[in-house]
């Protein structure tokens, strides 16, 4: 049974936008920037692959400030965010009502236009999310 998800990220560079991809093909739904173009509505599960540095941008603090349980109930993070960073995300969506199910941290590319992912470290990615989904179905 499909479960209703969507598949987000931020911004448009860099290796968390291959992860991405790689979910959207996985699990065959279509992946979006964060904001979205179309608002996210009683999904089931979002994952959001953020790259930030050590300040969060105001549109997506707002995006993520704005996830209620009418929008989104369960969230799973994927970032390459420092580890102060990753919490202050946490509680942005703890805010707003949505539950924080679990969050990968990846490591950052060296260069910011790379997109290259190495085939263990994206089979490791793509087991988390299994992993994921799979607890929610259960």
């Amino acid at each position: 049974m499909a479960m209703k998800m969507k598949i987000l990220h931020y911004p448009e560079k860099g290796k968390i936008v291959t992860f991405t991809n790689a979910l959207s093909a996985e699990y065959g739904q279509k992946a979006d920037k964060i904001p979205p173009a179309y608002d996210c509505s009683r999904e089931r599960l979002l994952f959001a692959g953020i790259s930030t540095g050590k300040y969060i941008d105001s549109s997506l603090s707002l995006f993520l400030r704005g996830l209620n349980r009418d929008k989104v109930l369960n969230v799973a993070i994927f970032t390459d965010a420092a580890d102060s960073t990753i919490e202050e995300i946490k509680a942005l969506v703890a805010e707003g009502g949505a539950t924080v199910l679990d969050v990968k941290k990846v490591k950052k590319s060296a260069l910011p236009f790379l997109t290259g992912v190495k085939d263990d470290e994206m089979a490791d990615f793509k087991a988390w999310a299994d992993g994921i989904v799979k607890s929610l179905q259960d």
